[in-house]
């Protein structure tokens, strides 16, 4: 409250509590200074500054004519004149004032929607959207007073849901570190070859997302974060399917070769391993699964390579010979120590070979084969998957 509507204020109760003539008019100074306070609610010392300050230094001029003891309507007409004056100010005022009102909460809500409000804080988010728009058609309606109240609350419900999505923008720094995750898988590979506009174009809108998370604009951020996962995970998929490709490729090769080189006979299992790994790598390449299918390519290529050898080495694999009492004859035995039996395994198209047909054989009870799997923890890291060629411990059982 500025100096003069004080001095004015205090002239009214010095009035209210001294008067005791009926001539005194406390009506028209209450009705005035009213309006005059309802002016100064909208702004109309900025709005409407020669108005109101009419209407200031009329009560002020009415109530030093009463206090002079000059005549009583002097007073009333120059209270009247600034109740007037209150009063054009206020309507000049108030319009103005619920349009700026309307034009504050309009910047709220939209800051709050660049932080991504409508995700990171939805319940304040809405409420504020819905109480601007309120307050919107509350001026379309001439409707001044109510529009402001409602674009007020809007706006502190703006600035909460912005405020409450900064804190909660972590969300979007997951999004970034899950599509810069996919980047380093692709990085591992030859991506120029595959996918170089995919990749290029991750790393610009990621880049950007990082940029958009550290000025605060979520929204944007999120936008980048998205478009670079696409093209992250297009690219990861261009790659995957080039690599896989050139590998089974290379194992269709190397298979040919294998077929072809004095090995075919002298380690035929290694042949059949190595055909059924080239033909797993195809059928998980069909089904999408790229990363099992370099597995087997790769694993294809390294036993058509032991084929390779052993036809240059001439030497025979050797075999069981059944002589152990608790082995089943059909077991490929390569050696043995001590407190070890070693085996090689075999293809399961043809021998069926896994941990637990394999401790059947050699302790007659197949519920043992997590025997076999803790002593090879290092080589068999799932023991539902047993690559053929691998040689293997079979712990023996001291009696």
């Amino acid at each position: 409250m500025n100096k003069k509507l004080a001095f004015i204020l205090s002239l009214f109760v010095v009035i209210t509590f001294a008067a005791c003539d009926e001539k005194i008019p406390i009506n028209e100074f209450s009705k005035t200074k009213l309006a005059i306070e309802k002016a100064k609610s909208v702004r109309a010392e900025f709005y409407s500054p020669k108005e109101f300050a009419s209407a200031e230094n009329g009560l002020k001029k009415s109530h030093e004519l009463l206090i002079k003891d000059e005549k009583p309507e002097d007073s009333v007409k120059t209270s009247e004149e600034a109740y007037k004056s209150a009063v054009e100010a206020y309507n000049k005022s108030v319009i103005l004032y619920a349009k700026d009102s309307l034009q504050k909460a309009d910047k709220a809500v939209k800051e709050a929607e660049d932080a991504y409000a409508e995700k990171l804080s939805p319940t304040l988010f809405t409420q504020a959207r819905d109480l601007y728009l309120a307050g919107n058609d509350k001026y379309d309606n001439k409707n001044y007073e109510d529009s402001v109240k409602l674009s007020e609350e809007a706006y502190e419900k703006a600035v909460k849901a912005k405020n409450e999505s900064i804190v909660n923008k972590y969300e979007l720094q997951v999004r970034i570190d899950s599509v810069k995750s996919v980047m380093k898988k692709i990085e591992k590979y030859d991506y120029s070859k595959y996918a170089a506009e995919q990749y290029r174009l991750a790393s610009e809108n990621i880049k950007a997302a990082e940029k958009s998370y550290s000025q605060d604009n979520i929204k944007q951020g999120f936008g980048e974060a998205e478009t670079a996962k696409v093209n992250a995970d297009a690219a990861y998929k261009a790659v995957l399917i080039g690599v896989t490709s050139e590998k089974i490729a290379e194992a269709e090769r190397m298979v040919k070769k294998a077929e072809a080189s004095k090995g075919a006979s002298t380690a035929s299992e290694d042949l059949a391993a190595a055909r059924e790994a080239l033909q797993s790598a195809r059928n998980l390449k069909d089904q999408g699964s790229y990363s099992e299918s370099m597995t087997f390519a790769d694993e294809a290529v390294r036993l058509s390579g032991n084929v390779i050898k052993e036809g240059e080495k001439g030497v025979k694999v050797a075999t069981g010979n059944g002589s152990e009492k608790n082995v089943d004859k059909t077991v490929t035995k390569t050696n043995e120590d001590e407190n070890y039996h070693y085996y090689k395994v075999r293809t399961w198209i043809k021998y069926k070979d896994c941990l637990w047909l394999i401790a059947g054989k050699y302790y007659k009870n197949p519920r043992l084969w997590k025997k076999i799997h803790r002593a090879n923890k290092g080589k068999i890291k799932n023991p539902d998957i047993i690559r053929p060629g691998w040689i293997i411990r079979v712990p023996k059982i001291k009696k």
